[in-house]
Formats: C-alpha cells, structure tokens, sequence
C-alpha cells in the first residue's frame, strides 16, 4: 500500500470584495446605457469651445461697462437710426432748437429714443402747451406741438412778462417778439384781465383808446387812455358805470379836454382833475369874467 503524503500548500486568502446593493446596479447600468446612447453631432466639441469662447468674451465686456455702450451701437450697424424729423404746429418754436433740446441733431438710434421723455422735455419749453411724439420705423420721428397764444404784455414788480389768457407767464417781455397786445399792470393784473378786457370790448370808442389796464389792490381797475387821462373805476360794477358815462356823452367831451383824471368810484358823482395847464386856465378864464363883471358894474 501507498502512503498518500500530502504536503501543507499554503493558500492566499482573497479578501472578499463588497457587492453593491441589486437596486444601485441596476440604475447605474440604466445611466449607463443611457449615456451610451446618445448621439453626439459632429464638430459638438469644436461648437462647445466657441461657445465657450463667446461666453468668456461677453463676460469680460460686460464686467468692463462696455455692454450699454453695445447695446445702444447694435441698432445703428442696421440703419435703426433717426434721420428724418417732420415738425408741424410751432411758429415760434424753431425746430432746430427743438432737435438739440431732444438730441434729434447727433441722429440716434429710433430703439433707444423714449418719446415719453421727449414729450415731457417738450412740454417743460415756455411756448408749448402740450406736444405728440411718435417713432416711424426705421428711422422717422413726427413732432407736433401747440403752442401757448400771447394774451398779453405784464407789467409786475418792475419786469415785463409775455402772458396768456389764463395769466400764465410764456416768457419776458423783448421788443419786437410780440406786437400790438394790451398792457396790463399790477399783481392779479394778469389773471383777471381776460374778462374785463372782453366787457370793455363792446365800447370801441373807449377800448381803442385805451394804452393800460391798471389793477389796484387785485380789486377793482384803473385805465389809462393814450392821451394819460387815468379813469379810476369802483371795485363793483365798473362797466355800468363806464356806460353811463358814455351814454352820457361826456366821454368825448373828456377826451378832448385836458384832463388828468376821472374819478367813478362814488356811485353818485363823478370828480374829474384837470392838468396845471387846464386849471391854469380855467383859473385866468374865471379872473377874466370877474374883471369884466367888476368893469360893467355889475
């Protein structure tokens, strides 16, 4: 018989390596075959690296401020850019004046023109009252303005404003801008002159003479004629009491004599100041008429 001799072997122990859980397998090989199978374009990584490229690049513009700058340049390399103005409505208003005020004369970009803040600008100027802006693309803008009616001149404080008929002061007064409007004087002057203005204007023969309306006190009226004869009106019911005095016929007869004032405040007579001259000779016209009395004996 044989002896089986068998000699000791010694034997690596492999550790045992972890297995993942079924569940985790299992959505790891779905992602995997997922992955797999999609379809990547050709040159994807050369698009990827301009893109990349392009990104970097507008970063680096907008962190320098430049991006507003690029913005508003982009409308003008397309021909977005204002080259025609049409103006109607302004007579004193000249459009030139109004294109610098609205930046129109350095032709910008029609996108980036706020017409809100054109009409706002515009309706700021003395002579307009209100104003309409509109953007025609590609490259018109239309302006329409209404311009405020000088009423007239007002002499406050020591100044002379042009006015409307609400009182509302346009500009100072310069000779030449305006012409032939009624003179009107004293604060409330402005506001008030409108209506009595108008109910004056049913006597022509007094109104054509007239160089100044003058406010008193912001109550009641004074008028200077253009020969400087002052009516001095009452506070209430100044034109029945200029009617009568013409209705009376001595309007004229006042006119053509030296007279300084008239005096209708009192609703029961009327006082009327002669000038030096007139009284002087009023003064040497009644001596004479006492010297003749005196000469006849009577």
């Amino acid at each position: 018989m044989y002896a089986l001799s068998v000699d000791r072997i010694n034997v690596l122990m492999v550790q045992s390596v972890p297995v993942f859980p079924r569940l985790y397998r299992r959505f790891c090989r779905f992602i995997f075959q997922f992955v797999a199978s999609i379809y990547v374009p050709r040159h994807f990584g050369s698009f990827a690296v301009l893109f990349f490229f392009f990104l970097s690049v507008l970063y680096g513009i907008s962190f320098n401020g430049q991006m507003d700058s690029i913005i508003k340049a982009a409308p003008l390399n397309f021909g977005f850019v204002v080259t025609d103005v049409d103006m109607n409505g302004n007579k004193r208003v000249a459009k030139q004046d109004v294109l610098k005020i609205l930046g129109l004369d350095t032709y910008p970009s029609i996108i980036n023109f706020d017409v809100n803040k054109a009409r706002f600008i515009l309706e700021q100027q003395a002579w307009i009252q209100s104003a309409d802006v509109q953007k025609i693309y590609p490259n018109r803008v239309r302006i329409s303005v209404i311009e405020r009616e000088p009423y007239a001149v007002w002499q406050h404080d020591g100044i002379m404003d042009i006015v409307d008929h609400t009182g509302y002061v346009i500009a100072p007064f310069q000779a030449g801008l305006v012409q032939n409007l009624p003179l009107v004087v004293g604060h409330g002057a402005q506001s008030a002159a409108k209506l009595f203005i108008q109910e004056l204007s049913v006597y022509p023969q007094l109104s054509d003479r007239i160089r100044a309306y003058v406010r008193v006190g912001d109550r009641r009226w004074n008028i200077v004629l253009d020969n400087g004869m002052r009516i001095m009106l009452p506070e209430k019911g100044a034109i029945e009491s200029l009617s009568s005095l013409i209705k009376t016929g001595m309007a004229q007869d006042l006119f053509v004599r030296d007279v300084l004032s008239v005096d209708l405040r009192l609703s029961d007579r009327i006082t009327v100041s002669l000038s030096d001259e007139a009284l002087a000779r009023h003064r040497a016209a009644v001596a004479e008429e006492e010297r003749v009395l005196k000469a006849g004996g009577v």
